[in-house]
């Protein structure tokens, strides 16, 4: 049975409106705790980022669960902290669960309830149809259910420890009104930071600022004449960098010079974990470097799988998703730009930007159909492929997957050619617009 209100990061959705409605969030929280119960689960941590419907949300869940199940709330925080939270709790005898109320990186009108398992990792797919099926039938509780006990997040911070930069390092952090705008300068400090995107604000979360817009941070940076420049998302679980010239670092670079700290300083990672959208050059470079690479699909649930499968301790997604297992049991943005900075400052001043990888030209292309279509059943789109296959053999990758929340068929091709890139797209995309009757 495949999940109809749970996506790659938990529910998502126009706050306030189907499925997030006040009275359908309340349902929520009867069909997690009926869920939890039954996995022997006895409380829940509770965070939230600072959207301007994250509190009446948080207030219906809190209605929903009822009372006799402890809620232990962190109230505004960013996701990780909720996530090590859980793990910290439960590693301690008692099994917990978590539940964030965010929407990442979309805008302030959006929200959604991301769940973690006692690992302080996603819930498995089988938990989320279990939660989905009580979500039909589950009584809600009609009394006042009992004020949360609050947390501090004091043990979390002091467990990634922080740092303390150099008078000379000019670093601007953009904190995107979200969710590590109080948390980050706790961590980082120096007399040459720049804030951007403070304080936390609802009305104006990942509005022009943070990881999806680095064009306001890259300003910034040439402005100060900063030598770094951070960019966090709304709820604090992924980052991405731009450097002193305003070109962005994504997080298979990120992860690069992670695994080059590493090697310098005689701990290589055993393997790194990446998924179909990692640029193969940063899998060539990790090839040179003898580091095993495996990719799993989109989403990093499953780069936790892999990780675990593995044993090994570093994944990474391009879009500024970084896992050090040794650091947090899941995605954490503030740990990220905590090791990027010390991998910085251990290298000379004047090599600081000489570790990155050569990307291969890499293209993203949406088709928007009016329905979706198997993608096996899309014959001269399938056709397409095998020929571009044949002609370029493993120059060329290619991913064609639908998205996840959209009818957006999505074509990326990456190939060490840019030609052959652009030529392989314009084949794909003719071939899908067929397929699609979109021509």
């Amino acid at each position: 049975m495949s999940l109809r209100y749970f996506g790659t990061d938990g529910i998502r959705g126009i706050a306030l409106q189907s499925p997030l409605t006040l009275e359908e969030v309340t349902r929520w929280g009867a069909a997690w705790r009926q869920v939890a119960e039954g996995a022997g689960v006895t409380r829940l941590v509770l965070g939230w980022d600072p959207r301007t419907s994250s509190d009446a949300l948080a207030a219906a869940f809190i209605q929903g669960v009822g009372a006799g199940f402890p809620i232990l709330s962190l109230d505004m925080a960013p996701t990780p902290a909720v996530a090590w939270t859980v793990a910290r709790l439960s590693a301690e005898g008692e099994r917990t669960w978590g539940l964030m109320i965010s929407a990442s990186h979309n805008p302030p009108e959006d929200n959604g309830l991301k769940g973690f398992n006692e690992l302080g990792e996603k819930l498995e797919e089988s938990q989320e149809r279990a939660i989905e099926a009580a979500f039909k039938s589950v009584p809600v509780a009609t009394a006042v259910a009992p004020a949360p006990t609050h947390l501090d997040l004091g043990p979390y911070l002091a467990h990634l420890e922080g740092i303390d930069l150099p008078a000379d390092f000019r670093v601007v952090i953009d904190c995107a009104h979200g969710a590590t705008a109080e948390a980050a300068p706790r961590l980082f400090r120096g007399a040459e930071i720049h804030w951007l995107g403070c304080p936390a604000d609802g009305h104006r979360i990942n509005v022009g600022v943070g990881s999806t817009h680095l064009e306001a941070l890259a300003a910034v940076v040439a402005e100060q004449h900063a030598h770094l420049g951070i960019a966090f998302d709304g709820d604090g679980d992924r980052c991405l960098l731009v450097d002193g010239t305003g070109t962005p670092v994504d997080g298979d670079q990120m992860l690069w010079l992670m695994v080059q700290d590493r090697i310098a300083a005689g701990d290589p990672p055993p393997g790194v974990v990446g998924t179909l959208m990692t640029n193969g050059g940063f899998a060539q470079a990790l090839e040179a470097a003898g580091i095993p690479f495996v990719r799993t699909a989109v989403g990093d649930k499953y780069l936790l799988r892999e990780m675990a499968k593995r044993k090994w301790d570093l994944a990474a997604e391009a879009s500024g998703h970084l896992i050090q297992k040794r650091i947090g049991p899941s995605g954490d943005g503030l740990a990220a730009a905590l090791a990027i900075l010390r991998a910085l400052l251990h290298r000379p001043a004047e090599r600081r930007w000489d570790w990155t990888f050569q990307p291969w030209p890499q293209v993203l292309v949406n088709v928007k159909a009016r329905a979706r279509r198997a993608v096996h059943d899309c014959h001269s789109l399938v056709a397409g492929m095998a020929a571009i296959e044949h002609r370029w053999g493993h120059g060329v990758r290619q991913v064609v997957r639908w998205s996840g929340t959209e009818p957006k068929l999505r074509l990326m091709v990456e190939a060490r050619e840019q030609a052959w890139v652009d030529q392989a797209l314009t084949e794909l995309e003719a071939a899908a617009r067929i397929d699609l009757g979109l021509t």
